[in-house]
């Protein structure tokens, strides 16, 4: 019983592991960056204040 629920464990352990590290930084670099306000390289939205 002790070693079914270690495996579990370990299995639940090593996912978390591979989604965090493998997983979200190869598909997260093939999304193209958002239109936020720095995102272009611009500040305060479409026009350059110079507030920042």
């Amino acid at each position: 019983m002790q070693t079914i629920l270690v495996l579990i464990t370990f299995a639940i352990a090593l996912g978390y592991l591979l989604k965090k590290f493998v997983w979200t930084p190869v598909f997260e670099s093939r999304t193209t960056p958002p239109n936020s306000l720095d995102g272009n390289k611009v500040k305060c939205g479409k026009k350059d204040c110079g507030c920042h």
